[in-house]
């Protein structure tokens, strides 16, 4: 904390997106700002695709921030909003495991941080015969220069 105080509203907003609501729709999970009445199947390959898409979040498009560039790539890499929104991104990744084993003991999941160009944080369930959204043994050298974090969760049964 700085010794400026934020708003109540303010961290009221930071704490709902770092512990967020879910919701179950036709046994799928998702955030509760993102859940769908119901879940097509015929529109995507698998139930890894929709969780996957429904659940990916940008972290800068969750709060202001001076990072925005005029053209590709779109974000100053080093400006310190980038590089807060990355810290928050791996924070935020972990807060989501942690949840999601705590509401859903019995289930498994991959929650997944990934920076490159723009911090991305999306979840989806492990589901038996589907391919997980992204590969350890692909992001090897992504996962040991920390550009990648993969959160298997396995609940707290």
């Amino acid at each position: 904390m700085n010794s400026e105080k934020d708003s109540i509203q303010s961290v009221l907003t930071v704490a709902t997106v770092l512990w967020p609501e879910f919701v179950v729709v036709d046994d799928h999970i998702f955030f509760s700002w993102v859940a769908p009445d119901s879940v097509n199947l015929e529109q995507w390959h698998d139930r890894t695709e929709v969780e996957s898409f429904l659940n990916h979040a940008h972290v800068l498009d969750l709060f202001g921030h001076g990072a925005s560039l005029n053209e590709d790539p779109w974000w100053n890499q080093n400006h310190p909003d980038f590089l807060a929104a990355c810290k928050f991104g791996m924070a935020w990744a972990e807060a989501i495991a942690t949840k999601l084993a705590k509401d859903f003991p019995e289930r498994q999941f991959f929650v997944y941080y990934a920076e490159q160009d723009d911090p991305i944080v999306r979840f989806h369930q492990e589901h038996t015969g589907e391919i997980p959204w992204i590969s350890a043994e692909d992001y090897q050298k992504e996962i040991t220069e920390g550009s990648v974090v993969i959160y298997h969760v396995r609940g707290y049964n």
